[in-house]
């Protein structure tokens, strides 16, 4: 198999998986007429298996499944040991982003995430005999397949045996060894300040720190001659209210909580209260005036 598929990282997820498809065998533009016409339904994406169901005019029902080989324990503890010492590739995994060119470390530690070939793959469909596999049924399934994963590429991940919060979880834990395992049951508790992840202030822009060079405040009573005399800049001060270019960007910074459980739950909580309040201002910002 060429190499031209991996090499093209600003590919999106969608055309990298349809591209390799065809390239395994499977007809993608037959299997993207059959999607487009709504017949696919009941897609599951579980643990190296894909279920769905088909509709055909002439057969009825199709139920099918895509079984893709799963990757054991030490190779994704290798995987793992990978990325988490590639400083770009831990921000990005903790932020929630997925680098196109994640499968390239992969395949250095000898596996893959895209699928290597067809001997990984295992399809069937319940209404065509094998001598007609693959069959359109299967085509249209993986087609959808390849469009779930622009929405969501770490469902890539859990075909190959771990979901997201695994992956973020042990990556977490290898950055910070200190972060307890939710597994140990551990009873300890930790004490004041112990495993938290403190940024000094000079690693932000524009924060400085409140014991060094603070400025003396002024009496209240020394600035009351100018307390109405910032009329004029208020009147040339101009804004503009745009939804943000960067979704998520203050969450995406801050990264993920450094809680000892529950950070993955928390950030999901956060991203929905920032979505929500985002819209909000933004509906606030141009509701037209109500006439009084």
């Amino acid at each position: 198999m060429t190499n031209a598929l991996f090499a093209s990282n600003g590919a999106v997820w969608s055309e990298r998986w349809h591209g390799l498809m065809d390239e395994l065998g499977y007809d993608m533009r037959r299997g993207r007429s059959h999607a487009r016409r709504g017949r696919v339904t009941a897609v599951e994406v579980q643990v190296g298996r894909v279920t769905a169901q088909v509709q055909d005019g002439d057969l009825g029902v199709c139920d099918v499944e895509v079984l893709l080989n799963t990757h054991d324990d030490d190779a994704w503890n290798r995987v793992l040991d990978s990325l988490s010492g590639q400083a770009l590739y831990a921000a990005q995994l903790l932020a929630g982003d997925l680098p196109h060119s994640i499968d390239e470390r992969f395949r250095e530690e000898g596996v893959h995430l895209l699928p290597a070939g067809r001997y990984e793959i295992e399809a069937n469909c319940s209404v065509c005999a094998g001598w007609e596999q693959p069959c359109k049924h299967v085509s249209a399934v993986l087609f959808v397949m390849g469009q779930m994963l622009d929405e969501d590429p770490w469902l890539l991940f859990r075909l190959r045996g771990r979901d997201r919060q695994q992956v973020l979880q042990a990556m977490r834990q290898r950055r910070n060894p200190h972060l307890a395992s939710p597994s140990t049951g551990s009873g300890h508790r930790p004490a004041a300040g112990e495993g938290l992840l403190v940024a000094p202030a000079a690693g932000y822009a524009g924060v400085t720190s409140l014991q060094e060079n603070s400025p003396t405040a002024l009496p209240l009573s020394t600035q009351i001659d100018n307390f109405w005399g910032r009329g004029k800049q208020l009147a040339d001060l101009h804004h503009h209210i745009s939804p943000p270019t960067i979704r998520l960007a203050l969450l995406r910074r801050l990264g993920h909580p450094p809680f000892r459980t529950d950070s993955l739950e928390t950030y999901d909580q956060l991203v929905a209260v920032y979505e929500e309040v985002s819209g909000a201002a933004l509906a606030l910002a141009f509701a037209p005036e109500v006439e009084e």
